[in-house]
């Protein structure tokens, strides 16, 4: 089961903390009641957590989704004789969602995934010593910008055709995925206002499609622009390596703690 979503588990696997504490009572509970394998109740399991990283708040609060919702994303790649409607039901009988006040939660969300977190945590605070560096490398040159827009502001249907600007529609032209241009711009824009140079977000997506092509994604698990170019700033993992600036007494400013 879920045999076709290895390769994109794979890919996301290191953000989700999974270990022998998970083979246990309240996971027997789970495939006794779901009537599937304990490997199957494993894949639903990663699967949701998954899920949850794009869906869940830190308390583990799922936003804008109802069990419908819920139900929806467990079908993709569910075995033929399993129900959704029964998993889901079944994942809230035996304690992996919890149902408060009319809200779904995701258990025990924190311990699962605190490697994300971790991971959103340190992106940032590289990406914001990134841009103090290349401020200060690159103080005499003028930046080029693209054109000022509201991140998140979409295209409305039939409005007048947006000037997205050349850099933007070259990093467009090579991005594996064509949805929702207009948000993926806003994104792209305010990545831009972060101090990422065009080229740096050209050279990402570019190798972003390689290994898509290479891993022959399909395009329901390619992420959207916007969600490449989000907050989270997954599209970091993309950029080529530059070399090291030069170490001072203070050590190297890149370097991670322990690195």
């Amino acid at each position: 089961m879920l045999k076709k979503h290895l390769d994109w588990w794979l890919e996301q696997m290191a953000w989700i903390s999974v270990d022998q504490k998970l083979i246990g009572g309240k996971l027997r509970k789970l495939y006794k009641a779901i009537g599937c394998s304990q490997n199957e109740a494993v894949g639903i399991l990663i699967g949701l957590w998954l899920w949850g990283i794009d869906n869940a708040g830190k308390d583990g609060l799922i936003v804008s989704a109802d069990r419908e919702d819920i139900e929806e994303f467990i079908q993709s790649g569910l075995s033929a004789n399993l129900d959704p409607r029964d998993v889901v039901r079944s994942l809230i009988e035996t304690g992996w969602i919890d149902y408060e006040d009319g809200h779904y939660y995701i258990h025990d969300w924190q311990d699962w995934n605190r490697y994300y977190t971790k991971y959103v945590e340190e992106k940032e605070k590289h990406a914001e010593r990134m841009r103090r560096y290349r401020e200060k490398q690159y103080s005499q040159a003028p930046l080029e910008t693209a054109p000022s827009v509201q991140e998140g502001k979409t295209e409305k249907k039939g409005a007048k055709r947006h000037n997205y600007g050349t850099e933007f529609e070259e990093f467009w032209s090579i991005y594996p995925r064509k949805d929702d241009k207009g948000e993926a711009f806003a994104k792209y824009s305010a990545r831009r206002k972060d101090g990422f140079s065009a080229e740096e977000l050209k050279a990402a997506a570019e190798s972003y499609k390689k290994q898509c092509e290479q891993r022959h994604t399909e395009k329901q698990y390619i992420k959207q622009a916007k969600t490449f170019l989000g907050v989270s700033l997954p599209f970091t993992q993309f950029i080529p390596k530059e070399p090291e600036p030069e170490q001072q007494e203070s050590g190297n400013p890149f370097r991670r703690n322990g690195g």
